[in-house]
């Protein structure tokens, strides 16, 4: 079945249906027509982890030198103890709400304190 693509132009609300199972996303199309999609948790944890990689492509795709990137303002931080492993869990957010945590084994959070009491920051070229 080849169904007609509606093109989106912009995110209007969000909700999580009854049960906690599936999350609502409603958009408005390019025609003004509002539409949503329903997504399970795993659908759309999926999505969560591939938007990056789908923005960042899209950005190269536009900027073929690699010099654009997608970044947000960090606007706090927090670590945790891991309960059931040794490590801790990193908390990184912005001021738009939008939250990320990473695990980090014991001896990759004291590489990266490490590296963030360097004098000098570390430079990297991103390659593509």
């Amino acid at each position: 079945m080849n169904a007609e693509p509606i093109e989106g132009e912009r995110l209007t609300t969000w909700r999580v249906l009854t049960g906690g199972n599936r999350i609502a996303l409603d958009f408005v199309a390019t025609d003004g027509e509002s539409h949503s999609i329903v997504l399970s948790v795993d659908a759309l944890s999926g999505l969560m982890m591939t938007l990056p990689l789908m923005l960042q492509t899209a950005l190269d795709e536009r900027f073929p030198n690699g010099a654009f990137r997608i970044v947000q303002q960090l606007a706090g931080w927090q670590l945790e103890q891991q309960a059931a492993a040794d490590g801790v869990i990193l908390k990184l957010r912005t001021a738009e709400g939008f939250e990320v945590s990473f695990a980090l084994a014991t001896e990759n959070a004291g590489c990266l304190g490490v590296a963030l009491l360097e004098p000098r920051p570390i430079l990297a070229r991103r390659l593509n």
